[in-house]
């Protein structure tokens, strides 16, 4: 069995990027070099509108394995999108550390 979609196994040098929690994209993003953030990015946002086609085929709490591989990609792209984006400097989201942020589950 693949680890990504077949449509996506091009993706899978990412995978260090699949991560359930919000808590863990938030401690990549931060251990993360900024020419490894914009690889990461390059490389999903190209994908995007056909990784949201391929995923919406399936209920969240129903995706097979590697349907949620790619679905925890996409979220940690999420993550990285202002830091490229906007501030272009990753101590500007860093004010507060990965290890405080909590979220409602």
């Amino acid at each position: 069995m693949a680890v990504l979609p077949e449509p996506f196994l091009d993706l899978e040098k990412y995978l260090e990027w699949s991560l359930p929690t919000e808590r863990e994209r938030i401690a990549k993003r931060v251990g993360s070099s900024l020419d490894e953030i914009h690889d990461f990015y390059d490389a999903m946002w190209g994908r995007l509108e056909e990784i949201i086609v391929y995923l919406n085929q399936y209920h969240y709490s129903e995706m097979p394995e590697d349907a949620q591989r790619l679905c925890n990609m996409a979220l940690s792209l999420v993550e990285v999108c202002n830091l490229v984006e906007m501030y272009k400097n990753p101590a500007r989201l860093n004010m507060v550390e990965a290890e405080r942020f909590d979220t409602y589950q």
